[in-house]
């Protein structure tokens, strides 16, 4: 995207956009979301491996017919990741696309009267959480 007052490509400055109050609740909500969702799909996958290590005999318990107690975990840990999956997607989709679309705006100029993310003169290097 080139600059209308200078002509050239205009360049980002990423250091605004990370100090911006928006940028900040999303890096926030989506740190907040994958350390809690992380810890809880960890901690049941965790809990498998170690029940099928300690415990064979309870999960190789029949539930009904073939179906053992440590299979319907497999399944069920499978389900678990899956949920959290659709949850981060129904998250990003409601919740923080608006976010992100806000700061695009900014950004990119959508925002016309708001042209703090725009800086003249110097080159836009990526922000610091990409490098």
């Amino acid at each position: 995207m080139d600059d209308a007052r200078t002509g050239g490509p205009r360049t980002i400055d990423w250091e605004a956009i990370e100090r911006s109050d928006d940028f900040r609740e999303l890096a926030q909500n989506r740190r907040r979301f994958a350390w809690t969702w992380g810890a809880i799909g960890t901690g049941i996958g965790a809990l498998y491996v170690v029940l099928a290590g300690v415990a064979p005999d309870l999960m190789g318990t029949k539930l009904f017919g073939d179906m053992s107690l440590g299979f319907a975990g497999g399944v069920g840990l499978i389900l678990v990741t899956w949920a959290i999956t659709l949850a981060y997607m129904r998250r990003s989709d409601r919740a923080w696309g608006p976010l992100e679309e806000r700061i695009r705006a900014q950004v990119t100029g959508g925002a016309e009267d708001d042209d703090r993310f725009a800086r003249e003169g110097s080159q836009a290097t990526a922000p610091r959480a990409a490098r």
